[in-house]
């Protein structure tokens, strides 16, 4: 039965990492979708097309959560739900009612199933060092 439990957690986790490529996926598409329809002529949405993904990203990465130590994970999550969130509200509002739906669903399915299995958003980090040359990990 032990055997059995592992495979499926191994199923389920990398399901969910393809759940996590999929809705990263969605998100630039949708950051694209709505800086194209933000825009008035054909140079202008596809330069805020181009720009609005570049934005949205560069903000996920502007903070680096490890330093916040124990609220770390939490601010992470909440930042990872107000990004989906927004551009799930975003691509309803713009028309995509079923894009704005299954980005949401995804985003929920997502982080419910990371918790259920035990994962965190926040990997500890690994401290690399060159040695030799090849790249170890530094043992403290």
């Amino acid at each position: 039965m032990s055997r059995l439990k592992e495979n499926i957690t191994s199923i389920l986790k990398w399901s969910n990492v393809g759940l996590r490529g999929l809705m990263e996926t969605a998100i630039v598409i949708g950051m694209a979708y709505c800086g194209y329809h933000l825009g008035h002529q054909v140079a202008w949405k596809i330069l805020l097309a181009v720009l609005f993904p570049l934005l949205g990203f560069g903000f996920w990465g502007l903070v680096d959560f490890h330093r916040f130590k124990k609220y770390g994970e939490l601010l992470r999550l909440f930042q990872e739900l107000l990004v989906t969130g927004l551009i799930a509200a975003a691509l309803y509002i713009l028309g995509a009612h079923n894009a704005g739906w299954v980005l949401a669903m995804l985003s929920i399915v997502h982080h419910g199933l990371t918790y259920l299995l035990g994962e965190r958003l926040l990997k500890n980090r690994r401290s690399l060092v060159h040695k030799n040359g090849a790249w170890i990990e530094h043992p403290g």
